[in-house]
């Protein structure tokens, strides 16, 4: 009788070798997406009413119209990874679980504070955390970069268009008066000897800038693999549609100077605009492409332990449950506050004379106010606009930071300068400046937020604020202040006019709000 000798199997035999009864089948992995899948609805039901501001977002805003490719980008970048994710060893992590719960709370947070973008973020995370919990550490680093993408589904952005604006009216006065034009500035507006041109919202290139940071991001993803090369195209994907919308600003004027106003407008307007754009994108494309990365051969997974099918059911389970679970922590944090609106009787400007307003003003829109004040009182002899929108039991759509709220809703009035106020007194709170003109009139709209007793003028500042006023059991009360002057002559002199106001009245205009938030908490 002879003895067999064991034979040491290779590297390759061992790849073949089915699994043991111990281990997961070839189509398990298949079945631990789909639960992954079923987790991420659970996700988004239990988000539904973000999910929904989201969509009409896209369906509303032009500069997130891009929302429903980024969906198909995403789908098809996860595609491109089905053979790695195939090979797989799907086995659930713990710290899944706690990035979920970690996202969950920053949810809480944003709906303490009725702060969307910051539910919406969390959501998104929530879909990559449900990967990681479910099917575990190699599937999550592998959907990590498709994942990714979702969040240029959020819309986002909009805060600094302001900024934009006024970049784009300056780019476009020294260009013009670098070709020999000469220009009359005022804030976004400017004459030349051809006609009057003012910088709208639709100009200040915030649609352009959010399209190209999206695409510059799917090309940087998939032509490079280097992180500085990365890093590199998203810096240039954010420079060059600034530049790209100044040109084109300047372009447009400059062609309708030229040819006395009959191109540059309507059609000829919009066309410009997307040609100019159409070719600075393809131009960093091919230079971009240039220096493109070699597609690296990825080398075959080890085997490893997998979870057995109940073990996966079991994990799903769990992280869809989650979603609700700090959904009915948020319900059980709502403000219970007092349901009587607020009394706003403002005593500290009952000295001075009413007037009657002009019809042709700035008139603020906050419809989710609780309690609105608009009076116009004579100081000195001119018109001053005092506006004040209290808020209490904040929830979305009935926020103090919410893009429902309008300072000049009408469009009637020319945006020319956004910036902050100089102090009306060294004991003061700092305001921010907003300058209006129409047909020769000018507008100095100073305002500031009023939250549990403190001020800011920072959008940001006032959730902050507001989050650490629930904290202390403070409730949510706050509100937006405005004061507006009107002069003939500039909006500076309005601007002086509101200071004086201020100097005198502003701190016990802003009592009067602490005592209105006081007999708030009284009555709880």
């Amino acid at each position: 009788m002879s003895v067999v000798e064991p034979r040491i199997k290779s590297p390759d035999e061992l790849r073949e070798t089915p699994p043991s009864s111990g281990r997961e089948t070839g189509n398990r992995p298949a079945l631990t997406f789909g639960a992954v899948l079923l987790v991420w609805c659970a996700i988004l039901l239990s988000f539904r009413g973000h999910v929904a501001l989201v969509l009409q977002a896209w369906e509303t805003l032009p500069s997130h119209s891009h929302g429903y490719v980024v969906l198909l980008v995403v789908a098809y970048l996860l595609w491109t990874k089905r053979p790695q994710l195939q090979e797989v060893s799907c086995r659930p992590s713990w710290k899944g679980f706690a990035f979920l719960n970690l996202l969950g709370f920053a949810a809480l947070l944003g709906d303490m504070v009725s702060v969307a973008g910051v539910v919406q973020f969390s959501v998104v995370f929530m879909l990559f955390g449900a990967v990681w919990a479910v099917a575990g550490d190699r599937a999550a680093r592998l959907c990590m970069g498709p994942l990714s993408f979702m969040l240029f589904a959020v819309p986002f952005g909009h805060e600094i268009l302001p900024t934009l604006m006024n970049w784009t009216a300056d780019a476009t006065v020294v260009a013009l008066r670098e070709s020999g034009v000469p220009v009359y500035q005022e804030g976004r507006n400017f004459v030349i000897p051809s006609g009057r041109w003012s910088v709208v919202e639709a100009c200040g290139g915030i649609r352009y800038l959010l399209t190209s940071i999206f695409i510059g991001a799917v090309f940087a993803y998939l032509t490079y693999t280097r992180p500085l090369k990365r890093v590199l195209f998203m810096v240039w994907a954010v420079i060059m549609p600034l530049f790209a919308n100044w040109i084109r600003a300047y372009v447009i004027v400059m062609v309708a100077h030229l040819t006395g106003n009959e191109w540059g407008l309507g059609l000829s307007h919009l066309a410009l605009g997307w040609l100019i754009f159409g070719v600075a994108i393809f131009a960093s494309f091919a230079v971009g492409t240039r220096w493109r990365d070699p597609v690296p051969v990825s080398p075959p997974m080890a085997p490893g332990e997998r979870a057995t099918l109940g073990r996966i059911a079991s994990a799903a389970l769990v992280a869809a449950l989650m979603p609700y679970g700090w959904q009915l922590a948020s319900a059980g944090l709502e403000v219970r506050g007092s349901a009587a609106a607020p009394a706003l009787a403002l005593a500290s400007l009952s000295g001075l004379e009413r007037a009657e307003g002009p019809t042709d003003k700035v008139q603020p829109v906050y419809p989710g106010a609780r309690m609105t004040y608009q009076a116009t009182y004579l100081f000195k002899g001119e018109p001053i606009d005092v506006f004040v929108a209290y808020y209490r039991n904040q929830a979305q759509g009935a926020e103090l930071i919410s893009v429902l709220n309008k300072i000049e809703p009408t469009g009637d009035w020319s945006w020319s300068v956004s910036a902050n106020a100089e102090r009306a007194g060294p004991t003061l709170p700092p305001t921010r400046l907003e300058g209006y003109s129409r047909n020769g009139k000018h507008a100095a709209l100073h305002h500031l937020y009023w939250v549990g007793g403190s001020t800011t003028t920072s959008d940001l500042g006032s959730k902050l604020l507001q989050v650490w006023s629930r904290l202390r059991g403070q409730g949510d009360d706050a509100a937006f202040v405005a004061l507006t002057a009107y002069s003939a002559e500039s909006v500076e002199q309005a601007s002086r006019r509101v200071q004086d106001f201020a100097a005198t009245h502003l701190e016990r205009l802003l009592g009067d709000l602490d005592r209105a938030a006081q007999d708030g908490q009284g009555g709880q």
